[in-house]
């Protein structure tokens, strides 16, 4: 029986002083480790600095990166090696498995997105009545 890859979405939060060579650096390490899985990347999206909720290494801001990312289960472990490793570069991760229609979703764009949330919406308010 072959092994099904998953779905798995990773967000990771790393300095605001980065340059943008240590964080291409990071970024190929974790484009590298899904490919060693046999993944591929779904959405790979940079959400910008915002606010810490409290003080890390001396940091209030951060910069926000999230993957979305389809690969053998083994990547998990992978993946968070490399952001350890980082450990001075990134402040903060967690990795998290999704499902295949939430990662077709974030791969279809934000116009189907709002289309689906919408439909789902109002499937919830005719099943409500």
């Amino acid at each position: 029986m072959a092994i099904k890859p998953n779905y798995y979405e990773t967000l990771y939060v790393v300095r605001p002083d980065l340059t943008e060579e240590d964080l291409a650096k990071i970024q190929q390490k974790l484009n590298d480790a899904i490919a060693a899985h046999e993944g591929e990347i779904i959405k790979s999206d940079k959400w910008g600095q915002r606010e810490l909720a409290y003080e890390i290494q001396d940091h209030k801001r951060g910069i926000y990166h999230i993957l979305i990312s389809k690969a053998l289960p083994g990547v998990v472990a992978d993946l968070e090696k490399h952001l350890r490793f980082y450990n001075n570069d990134v402040l903060r991760f967690m990795t998290v498995a999704i499902t295949e229609d939430a990662a077709n979703r974030e791969k279809a764009g934000p116009e189907n997105k709002e289309e689906t949330e919408t439909s789902e919406t109002e499937a919830e308010t005719e099943g409500a009545e």
